[in-house]
């Protein structure tokens, strides 16, 4: 009876070991060339807005405190839209999550620039701004790129 038993675990385990090398692992979802090409397309849009945070510097040095927040509410308003757009559509779910948060880190530099103006701290909104272009830059170097 103990052979059997036995007999019967090793063909199982065997059958198990066949099944498992004659699967095939699902390769990784990968971007196709259109799917690049419309990221790439809607990415220039935002790096429009990149471009222009200069104008926010030039804004803070001046101490031009009302268009600080005029030009954050107006020309960056459309980011977070913008960024929310690209992805929640435009990228893969493994993607998605490092993008967005590195946008998130944007928006909250962005609000922190507005708290330094509202109280007229030029030290500190010029600090929030360099944190705000590096941040930026890294939610820019994320998002997927043509090869």
């Amino acid at each position: 009876m103990l052979k059997k038993r036995s007999i019967v675990a090793w063909v199982m385990a065997l059958l198990v070991a066949f099944l498992a090398s004659c699967s095939s692992p699902t390769p990784p979802p990968t971007y196709s060339d259109a799917q690049l090409q419309k990221i790439e397309q809607y990415t220039a849009r935002i790096v429009a807005l990149r471009d222009r945070m200069s104008e926010l510097e030039s804004l803070i040095q001046q101490e031009e405190w009302i268009n600080v927040d005029t030009f954050i509410h107006g020309p960056l308003g459309d980011l977070r839209s913008k960024t929310n757009y690209l992805t929640q559509s435009l990228l893969l779910a493994k993607d998605k999550t490092p993008v967005l948060d590195a946008a998130k880190q944007v928006f909250e530099d962005l609000e922190d620039i507005d708290v330094a103006a509202a109280e007229g701290d030029k030290k500190q909104a010029l600090s929030e701004y360099k944190k705000a272009v590096a941040d930026f830059d890294t939610f820019l170097g994320l998002v997927p790129k043509d090869s």
